[in-house]
């Protein structure tokens, strides 16, 4: 049996009448890298200060290696804690080097029994994975963004947690940098197998850098799984909405198969239940197919963009408007008419 390292046990929280979280449960494995995706206000960060202890939850309780953490009437404060954070803000001191702020948490924490030589281990250690020893006379000033995003991270990793909180740690830094950061953020999971919650609203980021995704929207959980199966196998239609552009055609399904509205057989698979009920069947960009003629809905090309790599179409059947991603080679004029099947 796998041991579990973190469990999100009917979490709820109240803000006055407001109801941020609602129910949310989740088991983490000991080493799992679990982003937590969704929009601004949908609760992700009430549940990161929940799971930091900075508050108490309403209601449920969290576990970490079945050591009880967080309920209503008990709280393990932050620096007991078992924990390390990453800060949107960097959180640095002016004052202090880089390897001042390293060397920080463990003379503060409950594992300063370290003899001074285990410590300078554990700094050179960080220095080390994160890529910042030659700069560690340095102060923050002097450095990068992203240098000091990579001091933030050496900071929180030190100690060797057991759990590791980043709130929202990229979304100060430009582009180029969120995407070399993102490699580095899972270069040194890799390396050091501390068990990741990640919070953020950038789908790119939790789906290039988790092992699970959980989506959080009004403070429920609307889905928990791979990238893989939050991207193509989405349980509702926020999840289909919200990750990734999703188009969503009308009609009829027929056990496995769906007809669009005029009656003709559209699409055939497995699919979540309430896209049934709802008599709809969720389509990615890339999954919608451009022809000339031949069979499917008739629509007309509204909007086109070049990527690059691909051409970005908006394709309007009758009141409808559908995104459609299509290789370079198939290149079609606004305005023209055509029709739309799945491939």
């Amino acid at each position: 049996m796998i041991a579990m390292s973190l469990v999100i046990d009917r979490i709820s929280m109240n803000y006055g009448h407001t109801k941020v979280l609602d129910n949310v449960s989740a088991i983490i494995q000991k080493g799992e890298f679990l982003s937590i995706l969704g929009h601004s206000g949908c609760g992700k960060t009430t549940l990161l200060k929940i799971l930091a202890g900075f508050i108490k939850p309403a209601e449920g309780q969290i576990l970490l290696h079945d050591v009880l953490y967080s309920n209503n009437r008990k709280i393990v404060s932050p620096g007991k804690r078992d924990m390390g954070m990453v800060f949107q803000s960097f959180a640095l001191w002016p004052h202090m080097t880089i390897r001042q702020h390293i060397e920080f948490p463990l003379q503060c924490r409950s594992s300063r029994w370290r003899s001074k030589k285990e410590q300078e281990k554990a700094v050179e250690n960080a220095l080390e994975i994160t890529g910042l020893t030659e700069l560690q006379q340095r102060y923050p000033h002097q450095l990068s963004g992203g240098q000091r995003q990579r001091v933030s991270l050496a900071r929180a990793i030190a100690a060797r947690p057991s759990l590791l909180l980043m709130d929202e740690p990229l979304s100060a830094l430009d582009i180029d940098l969120r995407v070399s950061m993102r490699k580095e953020i899972r270069r040194i999971h890799q390396l050091i197998g501390t068990t990741v919650i990640f919070v953020t609203h950038d789908q790119g980021e939790a789906l290039s850098l988790s092992d699970r995704i959980m989506v959080l929207h009004k403070g429920c959980v609307e889905q928990i799984g791979t990238p893989e199966e939050i991207y193509l196998h989405p349980q509702t239609p926020f999840t289909a909405a919200f990750i990734g552009r999703c188009n969503f055609i009308k009609g009829e399904w027929q056990g496995t198969s769906f007809h669009s509205a005029d009656g003709k057989l559209f699409y055939q698979g497995d699919i979540a239940d309430i896209f049934h009920q709802q008599q709809i069947c969720p389509l990615r960009p890339e999954q919608l197919h451009i022809i000339r003629s031949g069979s499917g809905l008739a629509g007309i090309i509204k909007e086109k963009q070049y990527i690059g790599r691909e051409i970005h179409y908006v394709v309007s059947c009758k009141e409808n408007m559908f995104n459609v991603y299509a290789p370079t080679e198939e290149n079609y004029a606004i305005g023209e008419e055509l029709y739309l099947n799945c491939q």
